[in-house]
């Protein structure tokens, strides 16, 4: 996806994907709003009122990589084919492209109107106005549809809860939780933790990773090297 984006704190892409819950809940006419597992695909079709659907993205598009398509005039999204089965890293792709349909459409939208406009040839196949590829993950449109993502599927409020399930007012504790995320090394003990909070929060389509991210994201982790306070 190749769109220049500003700036946006981590704090109002959290809101933003609140913000979103609760129109989706209320939609759902859930007055207590609604609970993990978020169902993006219901988001999707229901909600926004986009066809959602699978297919093999490389052949379509011409280009190699790509898990996400976005059609904004056609209501239309696809995924790549090879997540099938692979239920976590589904429902993050879909919710990435959520992500860009709240944060990105805007500026979209916009860039549309700088373009010359031509009409398209009989037959042919319209170009997705959002593609997200594995190579661009480190742009900053990627990156913010990837925090929205995991904000949308694990809610703080819900991830804090389920911690607080699990060890009560004290955050699970271990030495070199920080140098290994540093290092990006293989922490066996964030993924036990990951698990449980998997488990007693009700997560089920999030992957073990991305609550690895989440967790460490939201400080739920404390770092015995380096002492902290409770965040409850």
């Amino acid at each position: 996806m190749d769109l220049r984006v500003p700036f946006i704190p981590d704090a109002h892409i959290e809101q933003a994907a609140a913000e979103l819950a609760r129109k989706y809940g209320a939609w759902k006419g859930e007055s207590e709003g609604v609970r993990p597992p978020i169902n993006v695909d219901e988001i999707v079709e229901g909600f926004y009122d986009f066809d959602l659907g699978m297919d093999h993205l490389a052949p379509l598009l011409g280009v190699e990589g790509i898990l996400g398509a976005t059609w904004l005039e056609q209501g239309r999204m696809l995924i790549d084919s090879s997540l099938e089965g692979r239920e976590g890293r589904l429902a993050f792709t879909v919710a990435h492209e959520v992500g860009h349909l709240v944060l990105h459409r805007p500026l979209i939208e916009a860039a549309k109107l700088e373009l010359p406009l031509f009409p398209l040839a009989p037959g042919a196949t319209p170009t997705p106005a959002v593609v997200c590829r594995e190579s661009g993950k480190h742009s900053r449109a990627e990156m913010q549809a990837d925090a929205f993502a995991a904000c949308l599927l694990m809610p703080a409020a819900h991830v804090r809860a389920a911690v607080r399930t699990l060890y009560g007012d004290a955050l699970p504790a271990w030495e070199g939780v920080e140098a290994r995320r540093q290092a990006r090394e293989y922490d066996p003990q964030l993924k036990a933790l990951a698990a449980e909070v998997i488990t007693a929060g009700a997560f089920s389509n999030c992957s073990n990773e991305a609550m690895r991210y989440r967790l460490l994201g939201l400080k739920l982790v404390r770092d015995t090297s380096a002492p902290q306070g409770s965040l409850f």
